[in-house]
C-alpha cells in the first residue's frame, strides 16, 4: 500500500514543507556564506527540494484524479496536465522575472547572490501558499 493511500494529502503538504524549509536553508546559506559554497553544498539542498517535489507530483495526481468518474478519467487526466505545465511555466517565468528585476544588466558576483536569495522568498510563498490550498484535497485517495 502507498504513503498516500495510508496517510492521503499529508504527503504532498509535508512534500511542500520539506521543499520550503529546505530552500529557507538556503536562502540563509546564500546570504551568510556565498564565497564557502562548493558544489556540495549548493548541490545537497536542491536534492532535499528535489525529494520534497516528488512527494507532491504524484500524490497529487493520485488525490486529484482518484475521485473522478471513469467516463471523465481522460479529460480530467488532460486538464490537470495542462494545469501542471502551464503552472511550472508561469512559476518559472514569475521568478525569473523577480531575479532579473533586482539585477541590472551585467550583474555579477555578491550583487548576483543577493537577487537570487531575494527570488527564493517569492518561490517559498508559492509553496506555503500550495500547502494551505492542500487542505481542500480530499483526505483519501479511493480505494480499488
Amino acid at each position: 500500500m502507498s504513503l498516500v493511500h495510508r496517510h492521503g494529502r499529508a504527503v504532498p503538504r509535508a512534500g511542500v514543507l520539506l521543499a520550503a524549509a529546505t530552500l529557507t536553508g538556503y536562502h540563509q546559506l546564500i546570504t551568510t556564506d556565498p564565497a564557502g559554497m562548493g558544489i556540495w553544498r549548493t548541490a545537497a539542498p536542491m536534492l532535499a527540494v528535489g525529494f520534497g517535489l516528488g512527494m507532491i507530483g504524484a500524490p497529487l495526481a493520485d488525490l486529484t484524479l482518484g475521485k473522478v468518474a471513469h467516463q471523465h478519467a481522460g479529460s480530467a487526466s488532460g486538464l490537470f496536465n495542462t494545469a501542471t505545465q502551464l503552472g511550472i511555466a508561469l512559476g518559472t517565468a514569475a521568478t525569473s522575472v523577480v531575479l532579473f528585476t533586482h539585477t541590472p544588466a551585467g550583474t555579477q558576483g555578491p550583487a548576483m547572490n543577493s537577487a537570487f536569495a531575494h527570488s527564493l522568498w517569492y518561490v517559498i510563498a508559492a509553496l506555503t501558499t500550495m500547502w494551505a490550498l492542500m487542505i481542500l484535497l480530499p483526505k483519501q485517495t479511493r480505494t480499488a
